[in-house]
Parts: C-alpha cells; structure tokens; sequence
C-alpha cells in the first residue's frame, strides 16, 4: 500500500512540472528533484520518463471518465450518448492543463515519444470501453461508440 502512495503523490507532484515545461521538455533531473528521489528509485517505479507521463494522463483521464460515466448512466439514445461523451471529452481536456498540454502537442513529439501516445490510446480506449460496459451498454453498442468516437481519440 505504502508503494500506491508513492506512486499517487509521484504523479501529483509531477504535474507543475509537466504544466510549466510540456511533455517534451520536461528533464529528468527537474522530475528526480521535485520527487527527492534516485534515479534508481525513479527506474524501478516508472521505467522511464515515458512510464511516469503514462500513469500521469491516465490518472487524469480516468478522472474524465468517471465523471463522464455519471452524465451517460441513465441514458438510452445512442446519439445523446455519442454527443455527451465528445462534448464532455472535450470539455473536459480543455479544462484539464494536463490533458490539455498533452493532446495540444501530441501532434509535435518527437519519435522517442511514440510509445506514450500507443499507451494512452490504448488507455483511453480500456477506459471508454470499461465506462460504457459499467453503464450496462452491450459490446453492439460499445462497438458503435468506439467506432464513432476513435476520431476523437
């Protein structure tokens, strides 16, 4: 448990770094000394820089989708629900510095970067997919949301 701790405040105290100088231009060194960690530490944890940027978006857009699955649970038309998540997805990110950050320069990272943006489709595409299956939605209708939403994705 100890360990999650670390982890959640890690990802908490990232977060003015990541605002102050982007995904791209965030250094290691500014990350080892905001977490007073080693870099042995910080490897064994994270893997990577990219391992820490992962868990970073995904906490944030985990919260987008908890908050998401509140305004769509009684909802029945396919529509309304395909609206309600890309407006409320959007709305979200755009208030969010982190989301914001990230999906406003993902287009401008360098290569070395290409495994954070994989990881955090696929997050993103678990979290949409485990959102609608909690709100009792078939793997028919999930197909279909998935399929109208990976645009925005």
């Amino acid at each position: 448990m100890e360990d999650n701790g670390f982890i959640r405040q890690a990802i908490e105290d990232l977060k003015p770094l990541l605002i102050d100088s982007g995904f791209q231009n965030l250094k290691l060194d500014a990350i080892l000394t905001s977490l007073n960690i080693s870099k042995t530490k910080f490897f064994r944890y994270f893997g990577s820089m990219g391992g820490i940027m992962e868990l970073t978006v995904y906490h944030e857009l985990s919260a987008c989708y908890r908050s998401l699955a509140l305004k769509i649970r009684q909802e029945r038309n396919k529509e309304h629900v395909l609206y309600k998540i890309i407006a409320h997805r959007k709305k979200f990110i755009d208030n969010n510095p982190i989301l914001h950050i990230y999906y406003a320069t993902k287009k401008r990272f360098t290569r070395r970067f290409e495994p954070l943006k994989k990881a955090v489709v696929q997050n993103e595409n678990d979290l949409l997919h485990g959102m609608l299956a909690q709100c009792f939605y078939s793997e028919a209708d999930i197909a279909f949301f998935k399929q109208n939403i990976t645009n925005e994705i």
